[in-house]
């Protein structure tokens, strides 16, 4: 596995999550990290968690920001490389959901979801990037979800925001090819975190009832694929399938999606 001795890794998002799990797979491996979050306090702790398990490695600098706000985003870049030099890879990672029907979604929730979710991710890369280019060298990671592949029921705003991300990090592969500048989405399923309990309910559609993955599970898998140059990964077997039954059998896919609606459709 790679040694990321003396290399800059900024997490957003890290205060909780894939994000915090990922912080950890990066110190085992002696990374100095840069920690991102809204949450001061929550970052604070997880750099001490951190600092207790892996007391070898650089303790974690830990900058509050809001990725949504670009001045917010311009001044935590700014901060990061001040401390720390060039940030080597940036995982743009930070996440939040609504979940209801589209009539029951207020424009402003949507907007705030794209604003996180998509604007946030967009706003950290182009800060980093620019630096990455004139070292010729770098990795962006970009957390999207299996419900970038379809727009999932009661999920209108989530899965738009994840579609963007996908469709942006190909652009961006595209251009960085030939600066040395690797771009990975990876899409995990739903995933044991407090993602679910910290997302808006608006009403309207009951909660599902599937069974999440792992958040070390899932961390593990995304820093492997980090290590391994990969370009895109989808997690869970469901992920998989719906991707080759859009494919080849669309009909399937769009029957087994209205199904699901009409099943946690409150009545």
């Amino acid at each position: 596995m790679n040694d990321f001795s003396n290399t800059r890794v900024l997490i957003t998002g890290a205060s909780s999550g894939i994000g915090k799990q990922l912080a950890f797979e990066f110190a085992s491996h002696n990374a100095r990290l840069i920690l991102v979050s809204r949450n001061k306090v929550a970052l604070e702790e997880a750099a001490g968690e951190i600092t207790g398990l892996y007391p070898n490695v650089s303790k974690p600098v830990i900058i509050p920001c809001d990725v949504s706000e670009t001045e917010s985003v311009r001044n935590a870049v700014k901060k990061a490389t001040e401390l720390e030099g060039k940030i080597d890879v940036l995982v743009n990672n930070t996440g939040i959901g609504v979940y209801g029907p589209f009539k029951n979604t207020s424009l402003e929730d949507f907007r705030k979801v794209m604003d996180v979710n998509f604007m946030g991710a967009v706003n950290f890369t182009s800060e980093v990037l620019p630096n990455m280019i004139r070292s010729n060298n770098g990795k962006i990671v970009f957390t999207s979800s299996v419900a970038s592949l379809y727009g999932a029921p009661f999920y209108s705003a989530y899965s738009a925001s994840k579609a963007a991300l996908k469709s942006f990090s190909q652009s961006l592969r595209a251009e960085c090819r030939d600066n040395g500048i690797s771009v990975l989405l990876v899409s995990p399923d739903y995933t044991d975190t407090a993602f679910f309990k910290n997302e808006k309910f608006t009403g309207g559609a009951r909660i599902h009832d599937d069974k999440p993955a792992k958040v070390e599970k899932v961390a593990r898998q995304i820093f492997r694929d980090i290590c391994s140059g990969k370009n895109e990964t989808i997690y869970s077997f469901r992920g998989k399938m719906l991707r080759f039954s859009y494919l080849f059998f669309r009909s399937f896919t769009e029957n087994y999606f209205r199904k699901r609606a009409l099943k946690y459709t409150l009545k």
